[in-house]
C-alpha cells in the first residue's frame, strides 16, 4: 500500500473518485498543517510542497505537481519522479494573453484614464492585420496561437525544434533564428520555461530585435527578460504595450521603476493557478489518471526531464 500526501485543494467527489483507487492511502491536508510524521512516510506527493517540506520526504518516489512549472524542484535527487500539470492552465492562460492584445490594440487603458473626456484617440490595430509570434508553443504557446488563428491572426511559433506544421500555425522558427519571427511580429508571447538556456534570454539586443511599436506579453517566467534593460525599453517608448503577469523577481517590489512606466501592465502571477473556470478540474483530471497510470505499472504523463529541465 503507496502513502499518498494529497496537499492541494479537493472536492468531495473527487476525494471520492481517489479513495476508490486500491493500492493506495491517502491523507489529505492542507500544506501549512502537514506533520512532520505524514512528510517522512509520503511515498507520493501530490501538490506544491515548500522545499523545507520536501527535504523531510525521506521515503519519497514522486512527486505530482500542481503547476505547470517545475523549477523549483529540481534539485530533488534524480531518482524521484516528477510530473507537473501541464495541459491544465492553457485556455485560462490564453484567454488572458488575449484580453491583454486587446486592451493595448483598442487604447482601452487609455480611454480609461482620460475618462470623462470625450476624445477620439485615433486608429487601432486589428487582429487580422496582425503577426502574433510566441516564444514557446507547449500547451500554453500553442492555446494561445490556436485561439489568435482563429480570430485572424497570422500565427508564428517559435520552439526547440522543427516539428508538422499543425493547421494553426502558418510559420515556425526554432530559437537559433528566433530573431526572424520577432522582427515581424506585432504581438510577441512569451510562455517559456526557466531552464539555463531561458533565464535572460531576452536582454536589450534582443528586444531592439523586435519591431517598434509591438506589444510584448510574458506569462512564463519573469527570468526569460533581463528586467533593467525591460525598464529602459519601456522609457524608451519601444513597445506600444508590455503586459507581464511573471515578473524577476517576483513579486516586484513596490519601488521597481516598471510600476510607474506608461503602458507597462503588470498582474501578480494570476492568469493560470485556479482563477480561470475549469482550471481545477483539468489539473484533478490529471492527478487522478497519473495515478491510475501509477498503479497500472504504465509511464507517467507530464513527466519532467532532468535535461530539459521541463
Amino acid at each position: 500500500m503507496k502513502k499518498v500526501l494529497y496537499a492541494m485543494p479537493i472536492s468531495a467527489i473527487q476525494k471520492e473518485a481517489l479513495s476508490a483507487l486500491t493500492g493506495l492511502s491517502f491523507i489529505f491536508a492542507d500544506r501549512k498543517e502537514i506533520s512532520d510524521q505524514d512528510l517522512t512516510e509520503a511515498q507520493i506527493v501530490i501538490g506544491n510542497l515548500s522545499k523545507e517540506q520536501l527535504q523531510k520526504c525521506t521515503s519519497l518516489e514522486w512527486i505530482q505537481l500542481d503547476s505547470a512549472g517545475c523549477n523549483h524542484v529540481l534539485w530533488l535527487n534524480d531518482t524521484i519522479a516528477i510530473t507537473t500539470a501541464s495541459g491544465a492552465y492553457g485556455p485560462a492562460i490564453a484567454e488572458h494573453m488575449i484580453g491583454c492584445t486587446l486592451m493595448v490594440m483598442k487604447n482601452l487603458m487609455r480611454y480609461e484614464k482620460q475618462a470623462p473626456d470625450w476624445t477620439n484617440l485615433g486608429a487601432v490595430r486589428t487582429l487580422d492585420h496582425s503577426t502574433v509570434c510566441s516564444v514557446g508553443t507547449g500547451d500554453i504557446g500553442s492555446a494561445f496561437l490556436s485561439r489568435m488563428h482563429m480570430l485572424g491572426s497570422r500565427t508564428i511559433g517559435v520552439r526547440r525544434t522543427l516539428h508538422d506544421l499543425p493547421e494553426w500555425m502558418d510559420v515556425q522558427y526554432t530559437m537559433e533564428n528566433m530573431d526572424e519571427a520577432l522582427a515581424q511580429s506585432d504581438v510577441i508571447a512569451l510562455s517559456l520555461p526557466e531552464t539555463a538556456e531561458t533565464i535572460h534570454m531576452f536582454d536589450s539586443r534582443r528586444m531592439h530585435k523586435m519591431k517598434k511599436g509591438s506589444i510584448l506579453i510574458n506569462v512564463g517566467r519573469g527570468s526569460a527578460i533581463v528586467t533593467d534593460d525591460l525598464i529602459e525599453m519601456a522609457k524608451e517608448k519601444w513597445f506600444s504595450g508590455i503586459c507581464l503577469d511573471v515578473t524577476d523577481p517576483e513579486p516586484l517590489p513596490r519601488n521597481n521603476a516598471l510600476w510607474n512606466q506608461e503602458n507597462v501592465y503588470i498582474t501578480p502571477h494570476i492568469s493560470g493557478k485556479c482563477n480561470g473556470e475549469g482550471t481545477f478540474e483539468r489539473i484533478a483530471a490529471i492527478i487522478y489518471h497519473n495515478l491510475k497510470h501509477y498503479l497500472a505499472g504504465e509511464p507517467l504523463e507530464h513527466t519532467v526531464s532532468r535535461t530539459r529541465q521541463y
